[in-house]
């Protein structure tokens, strides 16, 4: 019985000829779980059958290329479907997702073209010559007429195999710049043949690729093209010329459009950021939607149910494409339909363990979901035996690890000083960009509620009243101190710990002295607050300590609302209302302020942790008071620890 608050999630939908359960789509993502012959793992398998079993409408798998020369090494753990000798793994991935009720779609790519992450190592193509983005110095070599049209024959062999291993859908993978978005967008597309020059030579491809698939397969593949509407790039795709190119591919006879936005020069648009906000592509979507008759996908940030309840009713889109989200919790989509959003394990948005570990040619996990890929090893199974377990801290670590033990039949009581639950989430997620960490700070403070763990808050933890809870184990997670300079004691100093509780009083100076993700972050909100602020770092570059994607689109957000970043200089003292600094060369800089904010990092919180260890058989310390780290490292390590015992 559908929930009548997501009635159109909740409707079947149809691609061409294939029914599809509800609305929620799978989008591809690639995991790096491919074998080093490109095959499917049983790994991978289980990744995508554990999303099955959660309900999802579709499953788009990441990307199959079609010949070794795609092969780099970031696409060395991704899957070819390139001969019959890889039909088989094909099938079992298939035949699993279509026995828990979700369609399997096969995502086919000519490559990566220009955008090779080993250019030095791999020669890459493209459709004219041109510099290849991650080493400007090595030139693409231009596609030969021939070795085009083997491309276009190998994809439709690709999808002959697909057929043959049970796949009724197949989408094209034509966004984000990769080989077959260069073809369409002539800033790179410079040729004068057939395949070049206007809008129908630049698809002529495109074409080509949905007539040869034809010509193989009939009508026992529907097929879905994804595309990059707009590359939010200045001199690259807008909007107005996405919308020819869909229309052109409906007329080419495209089953359905995957819309997105963005190229990897404007890489957070392929990976939103929190910073981006919520359904942030549905307006896209929605041009698209009033100018094809086809189906039309839409993805970006939709994390709940509610967000994605409403494109669908406003007439944005056919089907969501859900991505992150399903990495966080693969049970996302039947926790929706059974109306259990406060049981939705929500995806961060912090890019940490998914995208940016496969960019580093590192196999894809979750940060808040450390069984994500390792669907066969990562099994909470009942402990042996049943101990008491006494953790000390109520932030994400001991959170975790408090929850593992209780599912795995451990008697667990847990003890924390404040009077709420959260720890340190509690302030990184105060700002209005951050409710995904909002979201999952208060889906973890709930887990700690209803996974029968004894609760005791506001007591602080010493070896006395530890040893009242007559434990068999104990687990130190008391977090961390936020560093702030000696003989500070002003109310308008403070770390960014207090600025969970302090009242601005309106349009202030502040001064935010560290400039890692926490510093930025922080500067970030008080800016959009409408205050005046300055960050100053002793390094040559600010939120140097996250990645790449979530690091270009903080920096363009902190430059869209005007805060000042000081580099190469370093705090030296506070004179009054003024912030005495010293740059690189010897020069002090005089920075006045009603408020400065101290976000210099942190020391471990482990005097408890080391009287623990000396007064209890078994005990373990993880988190911040082990050794400083990310959520991702406290929720991996709440986790396996929750599983030694």
């Amino acid at each position: 019985m559908c929930s009548i608050r997501y009635h159109n999630l909740f409707s079947e939908g149809r691609i061409g000829k294939v029914k599809i359960r509800n609305r929620i789509v799978m989008t591809p993502m690639g995991t790096g779980h491919c074998g080093p012959d490109s095959r499917i793992t049983q790994e991978l398998i289980d990744f995508y059958t554990a999303r099955a079993k959660g309900g999802v409408g579709m499953i788009i798998t990441e990307t199959n290329y079609q010949s070794e020369i795609d092969v780099t090494p970031i696409t060395f753990g991704m899957a070819r479907l390139d001969h019959p000798n890889k039909i088989a793994r094909h099938t079992e991935l298939a035949d699993m997702v279509k026995y828990y009720g979700s369609v399997p779609c096969i995502q086919l790519s000519i490559g990566m073209g220009r955008q090779s992450d080993a250019p030095h190592l791999v020669p890459p193509v493209a459709p004219s010559e041109c510099p290849a983005v991650n080493d400007p110095d090595i030139i693409c070599k231009e596609l030969t007429h021939s070795e085009i049209k083997t491309m276009v024959s190998n994809i439709a062999r690709s999808a002959e195999y697909a057929v043959t291993a049970g796949f009724e859908l197949a989408e094209i993978h034509g966004h984000a710049g990769y080989l077959i978005d260069q073809f369409m967008s002539p800033d790179i597309n410079k040729r004068t043949d057939e395949y070049g020059g206007d809008l129908n030579g630049r698809l002529r491809i495109v074409k080509e690729i949905r007539d040869e698939i034809r010509k193989r397969v009939g009508d026992a593949l529907a097929v879905t093209f994804r595309i990059s509407v707009d590359q939010k790039y200045p001199g690259y795709r807008t909007l107005e010329e996405g919308i020819e190119i869909c229309k052109l591919l409906e007329e080419f006879g495209y089953d359905a459009l995957n819309v997105d936005a963005g190229r990897y020069e404007s890489i957070p648009w392929i990976f939103p950021t929190s910073y981006l906000g919520t359904a942030c592509m549905k307006d896209l979507s929605y041009a698209i939607k009033r100018n094809v008759k086809i189906p039309v996908i839409n993805a970006g940030n939709f994390n709940h149910p509610k967000v994605a309840e409403e494109a669908l009713a406003d007439g944005s889109a056919d089907f969501i494409a859900i991505g992150r989200s399903l990495l966080a919790d693969p049970d996302w989509a039947e926790k929706s339909r059974l109306g259990m959003e406060e049981e939705i394990r929500h995806c961060i948005r912090c890019n940490e363990k998914c995208i940016a570990r496969v960019l580093e040619g590192k196999e894809l996990t979750c940060t808040v979901n450390p069984q994500c890929g390792r669907e066969s090893r990562f099994i909470i199974s009942k402990a042996d035996k049943a101990k008491r377990v006494t953790v000390i801290g109520g932030g994400p670590a001991g959170i975790e690890a408090a929850c593992v033990a209780s599912k795995r039949g451990h008697r667990v009581t847990l003890l924390e000083k404040e009077e709420e639950l959260g720890g340190q989430l509690n302030y990184a997620s105060m700002e209005a960009f951050k409710w995904p960490v909002r979201d999952f700070n208060e889906y973890m403070k709930r887990q700690a509620v209803i996974n029968d763990i004894d609760l005791r808050l506001g007591v602080e933890a010493t070896i006395d009243t530890i040893r009242e809870t007559k434990p068999d184990v104990v687990i130190v997670a008391t977090g961390a101190r936020q560093i702030i300079p000696d003989n500070i004691d002003r109310d308008n100093v403070i770390t960014v710990v207090d600025l969970y509780d302090y009242e601005l009083k309106g349009d202030e100076k502040v001064v935010v002295i560290g400039g890692g993700l926490v510093g930025s972050e922080s500067a970030l909100g008080l800016a959009m607050k409408g205050h005046h602020v300055t960050i100053i770092e002793m390094l040559d570059d600010i939120a140097g300590d996250i990645n790449i994607i979530n690091r270009v689109s903080l920096l363009e957000e902190l430059e869209k609302h005007e805060v000042k970043i000081m580099t190469n200089t370093s705090y030296k003292e506070i004179k009054g209302d003024e912030v005495i600094c010293t740059t690189k060369d010897g020069r002090e800089i005089k920075v006045a302020f009603d408020l400065a904010l101290f976000a210099t990092g942190a020391k471990r919180d482990d005097e408890l942790a080391k009287a623990v260890k000396e007064n209890f058989l078994e005990s373990y310390v993880i988190g911040d008071c082990a050794c400083i780290g990310k959520i991702s490292d406290a929720v991996h390590g709440g986790y396996i620890t929750g599983t030694r015992i």
